[in-house]
């Protein structure tokens, strides 16, 4: 194997996209850091442009983003957008104005009549809020809100329904440089701390406006429990969002309800890799399944090929505790359909989400079927990822990269009973932990700490 260039990293020698210091304050970091580009768009049906502005005025003036307003509605007022079709048509042209105009995120919607709050009163309005991201992203640490999903807000709302719609902004853009990752970090736990009444105390609205504030809140509690790792918060991201299902019930459209079960699946996921309570494996699989059921690939390729990622990972565990090696072969399949959606040349960075999971299906068919030879497969595919994703372009993927480097010598070290692989494993899980600690992914840092202690046990 060719591990001279990688493990030179490893040791330490200096490379041209290594990161600068780590600050000791994450909020430090918002002072000359790039802000994360916020883009309004006006809201189709409000022919004054005074929600967008409303929206604007909202978000405006707060450290770490930059708001703008783009010139017109992203839907015309007729378009249905609860229809897979239109939305899908809409997701499509807001990703060329993101790109065109090198924004992170775009809020769009539109104004909507909603029910009157109690018998004989007049019909109020919402502002039916949806918020894209440049990318749709793999792992929950790098967006939890999807581009399918909603939030519902009365008419100019209140600045404590302004701080949700910005959490909703945190848990929805998908950041992959150092700098928008760590802005985010530094953004996200106050405003999580100052929402937390509203979607936790009494909730006023219509059922639509307080099941997708429920939701939000727990796309939020998803997104903080998988950067610290923290069992309890991604637990009660479960209980708030089977919670918004059971207050919304026809208010979630079908690929609305497919999200929520495909996060549902991903902190439970998040859980029995944490807690090592294998009983969740067979939940998690059933709720991708589910999920997989109500989103069509021929309307939202994206997201099929994120939850076809999901899927194989989650069939991937229940595997490693089952034995059952047929379920590789799912994994396997389920990557493999990924694949043909997210390619290197178009889509580089979930190309790389889903060659680590192939890695990691070698690491695990390795074990099973006891044949060191995977192991040196699996290593093959993460130097790959390494040589196109590098430490500065997506330091997440590198991080996690160079933590399934680790995974495969440590498991061939034990195969062979070699100590060198298992030093190699352990400088690979250092180099990981460093990049996981400056992004302020905690869980992450601590989990490759423990393998790396691991390896060094034997």
């Amino acid at each position: 194997m060719r591990l001279g260039g990688v493990f030179d990293r490893l040791r330490g020698r200096p490379v041209e996209d290594a990161p600068g210091a780590l600050l000791e304050d994450p909020e430090d970091f918002l002072f000359g850091a790039e802000p994360l580009k916020i883009l309004v768009s006006p809201l189709a049906g409000d022919t004054a442009g005074t929600a967008a502005r409303h929206i604007f005025d909202r978000l405006s003036g707060r450290g770490g983003v930059q708001v703008r307003m783009a010139e017109r509605p992203l839907t015309a007022p007729g378009a249905d957008n609860s229809q897979p079709v239109f939305l899908a048509m809409a997701v499509d042209l807001g990703r060329r104005w993101i790109m065109r105009e090198k924004a992170d995120l775009l809020i769009w919607g539109e104004s909507v009549a909603s029910p009157p709050p109690e018998p004989g009163a007049a019909p109020g309005t919402s502002w039916r809020l949806r918020f894209l991201g440049a990318t749709t992203p793999v792992p929950p640490q790098g967006a939890t809100l999807s581009s399918l999903e909603r939030l519902e807000v009365p008419a100019f709302f209140a600045a404590d329904v302004g701080d949700l719609v910005f959490g909703a902004v945190m848990a929805a853009v998908n950041v992959e440089a150092l700098e928008g990752l760590r802005s985010r970090a530094a953004l996200f736990g106050p405003t999580l701390k100052r929402v937390r009444h509203v979607a936790e105390g009494d909730m006023h609205g219509s059922v639509a406006e307080c099941a997708t504030a429920q939701a939000t809140y727990a796309a939020m509690l998803l997104l903080d429990g998988a950067r610290s790792g923290d069992v309890s918060t991604l637990e009660r991201a479960v209980s708030v969002y089977r919670g918004a299902l059971i207050l919304g019930g026809d208010a979630f459209a079908p690929h609305e309800q497919a999200m929520i079960s495909t996060h549902i699946a991903d902190a439970l996921l998040m859980i029995a890799d944490l807690t090592g309570d294998r009983r969740l494996n067979d939940k998690t699989v059933a709720y991708y399944l589910t999920a997989l059921g109500m989103v069509r690939k021929d309307v939202f390729s994206d997201d099929f090929a994120a939850l076809k990622t999901r899927l194989g990972v989650a069939l991937q565990a229940l595997a490693e505790v089952s034995g059952e090696t047929r379920l590789l072969d799912e994994a396997a399949d389920s990557f493999n359909a990924a694949t043909g959606i997210w390619t290197l040349s178009e889509s580089p960075a979930r190309w790389a989400d889903i060659q680590n999971s192939i890695g990691g299906l070698l690491i695990t068919m390795g074990k099973l079927t006891r044949q060191p030879s995977l192991f040196d497969k699996a290593v093959g595919v993460f130097l790959k990822i390494a040589e196109v994703m590098g430490r500065t372009r997506a330091p997440l993927i590198w991080a996690t990269t160079l933590a399934n480097i680790g995974a495969a010598l440590k498991e061939k070290g034990v195969a062979v009973k070699s100590p060198s692989y298992l030093t190699k494993a352990a400088e690979a899980y250092d180099q990981a932990e460093q990049v996981f600690n400056e992004l302020n992914l905690d869980g992450n840092a601590r989990l490759v700490e423990s393998q790396r202690a691991e390896a060094l046990r034997f």
